[in-house]
C-alpha cells in the first residue's frame, strides 16, 4: 500500500511530535508499505503564520486525482489534516490550543481583538470541516495520541475519537537499576511544564531531598535563579541537554521521577520512567499522565500544591521498598496496555467505517 503521512514542522526545532511522525514512518515501512512523507512548514509567529499554513494545506488537495499516488493518508497536527484526500485518517498530536484550551490563559491568545477572534473562529470552522467526516476529503477516521486530546476534540468541536498510544524513543532501551537519592526531573524548560512547582516542592520538604533536571528551554535562567533564592543550590543539578545514554542512566539510577506539567497531550516522561520500574509524581491537573499513573498503585497524584508534592516525595524518599514496588507496577502496567507501532499501522490501516463523528455548530 502507498501511504501518505502529512504533518508540520517547525525549521530549527526537533522534539516529541518530530520523533512522532519519523516512528510512523519507519512503522509502516517496516509494515510493507511504500510512504509519502508531505510536511509542512509552520512558524508560531506572527500570529497571521497559522492562516498561511491553513491556506497552504487547504490547497493541498488529492480529490481530483482519486488520491494520487497515495492510496490512504495519515495526517497528525494542525491544519495538516485540512489536506483533503479521498481515504484520509487522522491521528491527532493536538489542535492549535492557543485557540482553543488554552484561549484566554497566559499560555494562549487573548480575548477581544478582531484579528485574533476572527482567526480562532476559521480555525474551529476548518476543524470542524476537516475532522468531522461526512464531506469529501474530510476524515474518515478520527484517532488522538490520549485521552487527553479526545476530551478536548469532543468538549471544543463536538466530534468522537479514539485515543492510540505509541511508545517513546528507544523503548527497548530502558532499564533499571540500583536506586541513588534523587528525584528526576526530565522535560523541556518552560513554562507548562511547570518545573518551577518541584522547586517550590523541594524548599516545602522536611528532609534535604535532592533533585536532577534534565533539559533545555526558555525558563532555565529563571529556575536557575529560582532555586538559588529558595536556597536549593547544595540540592538541584540543572544538567541541561544529555546524551540518550545519559538520560537512560539517570532515569535507571532515579529513587522516583517528577512530572507535572499543565494538562499535557501525553507526555513521553511518564512512559519513560515506567519502562525504567520507576513511580511518577504528577498532578491532578496534569492531563497525559493521568491516563497511566494510579494513585498509590504505579506513582502518586497530587494536587498542584507544593506542600501536596512535598509529602508524596518524602514518601518515596522515605520508603525505599514502597517506591520499587510502584515503579514495579508501573512496568508492568505499561506492558498489559499494547503500546507499540505495530498496534498503531494496524489500526490507522485497516479496513473500518468511518468513527461516528459530528460538527459542532457552536464556538466554545
Amino acid at each position: 500500500m502507498r501511504v501518505g503521512i502529512a504533518s508540520v514542522h517547525t525549521p530549527g526545532i526537533y522534539g516529541g511530535a518530530e520523533f512522532l511522525v519519523d516512528g510512523l514512518i519507519e512503522a509502516v515501512r517496516a509494515a510493507g508499505h511504500s510512504v509519502h512523507k508531505i510536511s509542512v512548514p509552520f512558524y508560531f509567529e506572527p500570529m497571521d503564520a497559522a492562516a498561511k499554513t491553513m491556506d497552504q494545506c487547504l490547497a493541498t488537495d488529492f480529490l481530483p486525482y482519486g488520491g494520487g499516488q497515495i492510496d490512504r493518508m495519515i495526517c497528525l497536527k494542525f491544519p495538516a489534516y485540512m489536506i483533503r484526500h479521498p481515504d484520509k485518517r487522522v491521528w491527532l498530536l493536538h489542535q492549535h490550543r492557543s485557540a482553543y484550551d488554552l484561549y484566554g490563559t497566559p499560555y494562549g491568545w487573548l480575548p477581544g481583538k478582531k484579528d485574533t477572534d476572527a482567526l480562532r473562529s476559521r480555525i474551529i470552522a476548518e476543524d470542524n470541516q476537516s475532522l468531522a467526516g461526512g464531506t469529501p476529503g474530510s476524515a474518515r477516521a478520527v484517532y488522538t495520541i490520549a485521552e487527553r486530546v479526545c476530551a478536548r476534540l469532543r468538549q471544543y468541536n463536538g466530534i468522537e475519537s479514539k485515543a492510540l498510544y505509541h511508545p517513546p524513543a528507544d523503548f527497548e532501551a530502558f532499564r533499571c537499576e540500583r536506586a541513588l537519592p534523587y528525584i528526576f526531573v526530565p522535560s523541556r524548560l518552560e513554562g507548562l511544564k511547570r518545573q518551577d512547582l518541584m522547586l517550590k516542592a523541594l524548599a516545602a520538604c522536611r528532609s534535604p531531598i535532592q533533585a536532577i533536571f534534565a533539559g533545555t528551554g526558555s525558563m532555565r535562567k529563571h529556575l536557575e535563579a529560582m532555586a538559588e533564592g529558595l536556597g536549593l543550590a547544595e540540592r538541584v543539578r540543572f544538567v541541561g541537554a544529555v546524551s540518550r545514554e545519559e538520560m537512560l542512566s539517570l532515569y535507571a539510577h532515579a529513587t522516583a521521577v517528577f512530572f507535572g506539567p499543565l494538562d499535557e497531550d501525553y507526555g513521553y516522561v511518564t512512559l519513560e520512567a515506567m519502562l525504567s520500574s520507576k513511580p511518577v509524581v504528577t498532578c491532578t491537573d496534569s492531563g497525559g499522565p493521568l491516563e497511566f499513573v494510579r494513585d498509590g498503585e504505579t506513582g502518586m497524584i497530587t494536587t498542584p500544591e507544593p506542600e501536596a508534592i512535598a509529602e508524596a516525595l518524602e514518601t518515596l524518599t522515605g520508603n525505599a521498598a514502597k517506591a520499587a514496588e510502584l515503579g514495579r507496577n508501573g512496568y508492568a502496567r505499561y506492558q498489559s496496555m499494547d503500546i507499540t507501532w505495530s498496534h498503531v499501522v494496524d489500526t490507522l490501516l485497516a479496513d473500518i467505517p468511518d468513527l461516528p463523528t459530528r460538527a459542532a455548530g457552536k464556538l466554545p
